[in-house]
């Protein structure tokens, strides 16, 4: 798969292209569907299967204030696409000049610089500045850009369309297990494992430290988790904040694996999100935090044993 992360204006591709547009902050199950068709269309055309999204979530550029919260970041959404099959990712710069582009600029870009020829996207999709592009304009103007398109309609949950915001919404309120469901997938970070400050070894339960991006949904707090090493999994314990009670600066996801005790550092590793458990705590000391820390262990050797995982 090759990406690519760069201004609209500053990539051309020589060969054809089934593109799917969007955010895909998530990638749900609505975006998996959406992004399976692109690559079977394109399978069925002999051409190449695109993903078409950008390198910023747009509201954070026209919406500033409103500080949207991601629920996946690039790295993790790379190795989403990967899984589904696609040959190009484009991550376009979202910028001011991006969001101002005309509709018909837009489409004649994708033509000259993409060779697309194929489009699927959502129901609900929007582009252009002041997001004048839509579905209908996509329809009228299949000829003069020489394209095809197909439109996924809405995919819904307990009679509810799924869409990131809601899925988000979850995930802020700690409900893991429903956001699981509306994602398709047990949700996850993959990153790279740093050396923290080894507290947790002083405390008998050492912990792999991995960088976040401020801005991921991810409320703060303590989760059952599993964590894939080589592609092997272990079942673990995972927290993500500022480790108040150690007079932590920085907020970051440190994981405690139940059965693995080998030096990680430099490792990337993934981490799936399946239960939360509680909110992070400020205690008033060090015994306190020892004692809590135990007991989230307990509770996940519980939760891992019900789901017939062996523990050592």
């Amino acid at each position: 798969m090759i990406v690519i992360e760069d201004k609209i204006q500053n990539i051309k591709v020589q060969e054809d292209l089934c593109i799917a547009l969007g955010t895909f902050d998530g990638i749900h199950i609505g975006h998996q569907k959406l992004i399976k068709e692109a690559v079977s269309v394109a399978k069925s055309k002999k051409i190449k299967s695109a993903v078409f999204t950008f390198n910023k979530h747009p509201f954070n550029v026209l919406k500033p204030k409103h500080n949207i919260k991601i629920i996946t970041d690039n790295k993790t959404k790379i190795q989403i696409f990967k899984s589904l099959g696609v040959d190009y990712v484009f991550f376009i710069d979202f910028d001011i000049e991006f969001a101002n582009m005309e509709r018909d600029d837009f489409l004649n870009c994708l033509h000259n610089q993409f060779n697309v020829k194929s489009i699927i996207c959502g129901y609900n999709f929007t582009f252009g500045r002041l997001g004048t592009g839509n579905v209908d304009f996509l329809r009228k103007c299949q000829n003069i850009y020489e394209y095809d398109l197909k439109v996924i309609e809405k995919v819904t949950y307990n009679n509810t369309i799924i869409s990131s915001s809601k899925i988000r919404k979850k995930i802020e309120e700690g409900n893991i297990e429903e956001a699981n469901i509306m994602l398709g997938y047990n949700l996850f970070f993959y990153g790279a494992v740093i050396e923290g400050k080894h507290l947790g070894n002083k405390l008998g339960f050492p912990t792999t430290n991995t960088d976040i991006p401020a801005n991921l949904c991810l409320r703060n707090g303590v989760y059952i988790t599993q964590t894939y090493i080589d592609k092997k999994k272990y079942p673990s314990i995972s927290n993500i904040g500022f480790a108040p009670t150690l007079d932590g600066k920085k907020r970051i996801l440190e994981t405690h694996i139940l059965n693995v005790c080998e030096n990680l550092y430099n490792s990337f590793i993934k981490i799936e999100f399946l239960k939360f458990l509680r909110d992070e705590v400020k205690f008033n000391n060090i015994t306190e935090l020892k004692n809590k820390v135990y007991d989230d262990i307990y509770t996940a050797k519980k939760y891992f044993e019900l789901d017939n995982s062996c523990l050592h």
